[in-house]
């Protein structure tokens, strides 16, 4: 008998390295197919979200006949970012790259809706960006699981398996704000304007300016001078304010910037958390940041800011009623941060989010449609 090992033992180190030769098939084989199924649900999602927009405008915004095609074929859009070899005018490019996009998307939604007023356009137009955001994600999971099976590669099955569950988070937030902009329910990012509307709220839409997608309201506030802006509602918009600001700057002769935000919390943080710290809060790519900044430096002025706190998730779902609460105190800091500011200054308030579902003046926080928790959420 070899090195007088037992039948029994020999048949156990062949099975291990028998083990050895099939445990890695039979890992791929299980990997392909959980993923398989998760993004066959997924794309099903990316088959609903199709049908809310094509649902939406012809419900909301008396669709075209041709509706449908384009819109199928408008989700295969893209933007080209550019080069970034050499830096310089870099921000410059890619503000005028968006500014042909949004001219884009302004066109796709003449032609799925043309005659639909424009909020119900605007509101097609997020939702739009919405699918498509949604339809790029689970394409390249459908991608990296196809290069995967092809090539028999476990690294790359076990990389989208270890971060499926912050891919799946996303990717339902981002089909919720689909849902959020089709029906013009206000999102957790609106919390800006909400502000803004807030410190409007004696107006009654008699004083309010209009330019392109921004309104403004002049008023005085205890001895100081106020001008407010935030992005057109209720529909969906976030406003260009690069093209607003700096010009508004030296017109009015503005001593200070106060920009109110939503901001991604860390985790453990509380959903509705303010905080009060110091620069220019604007998310995005960072175009209209990079203005601001660069005419606020030259001018000299100060630059405060007002975030509130909430997961990535919850910015671009339904507002909960933490963040709608969260409104009332930071109107109290917004003011408290107007009261440090000398007699006589001319502050520039800016209400930076998307405005679905929030109209231009809210008298009162409770008239702003939020979505219901349930009692996992409240445990938060």
């Amino acid at each position: 008998m070899l090195f007088d090992w037992s039948p029994l033992t020999i048949l156990g180190i062949l099975a291990f390295f028998l083990l050895i030769l099939i445990l890695p098939t039979l890992m791929r084989m299980r990997l392909i197919a959980s993923l398989s199924k998760t993004i066959l649900e997924l794309e099903e999602m990316v088959k609903e979200s199709k049908m809310i927009l094509i649902h939406t405008s012809q419900e909301k915004g008396k669709a075209a006949q041709n509706s449908q095609i384009a819109i199928e074929n408008f989700l295969e859009f893209f933007i080209v970012p550019p080069v970034d070899m050499d830096p310089a005018g870099i921000v410059e490019k890619f503000d005028k790259i968006l500014e042909m996009g949004e001219e884009r998307f302004q066109e796709m939604a003449n032609i799925i809706v043309p005659q639909a007023d424009s909020e119900i356009k605007s509101n097609i137009i997020m939702t739009l960006k919405a699918s498509i955001g949604l339809n790029n994600v689970v394409k390249h999971m459908r991608h990296h699981l196809e290069l995967a099976r092809k090539t028999g590669n476990i690294q790359l099955l076990f990389a989208l398996q270890m971060n499926l569950a912050i891919i799946l988070r996303l990717i339902k937030a981002q089909f919720e704000s689909v849902k959020s902009f089709a029906e013009g329910v206000p999102i957790g990012d609106g919390v800006g304007p909400l502000i803004a509307s807030l410190m409007m709220r004696e107006d009654k839409n008699g004083d309010l300016e209009h330019e392109e997608d921004i309104v403004m309201l002049k008023k005085e506030f205890k001895n100081r001078e106020l001008i407010i802006l935030r992005s057109k509602g209720p529909g969906a918009r976030i406003g260009k304010l690069s093209k607003i600001v700096p010009p508004l700057i030296d017109k009015q002769q503005i001593d200070q910037i106060i920009t109110i935000d939503a901001a991604a919390k860390l985790e453990g943080e509380k959903t509705g958390k303010v905080a009060e710290g110091i620069g220019v809060v604007i998310g995005g790519l960072g175009i209209d940041k990079w203005f601001l900044e660069e005419k606020s430096i030259k001018e000299d002025l100060r630059m405060n800011a007002i975030i509130i706190k909430m997961s990535p998730e919850e910015a671009i779902t339904p507002m909960s009623p933490k963040i709608l609460n969260s409104s009332k105190k930071a109107l109290q800091i917004l003011e408290k941060s107007i009261m440090r500011t000398p007699e006589n200054s001319r502050i520039l308030i800016i209400g930076v989010g998307n405005s679905c579902g929030i109209p231009n003046i809210v008298s009162d926080p409770s008239q702003i449609e939020v979505k219901k928790e349930d009692d996992k959420n409240k445990q938060r």
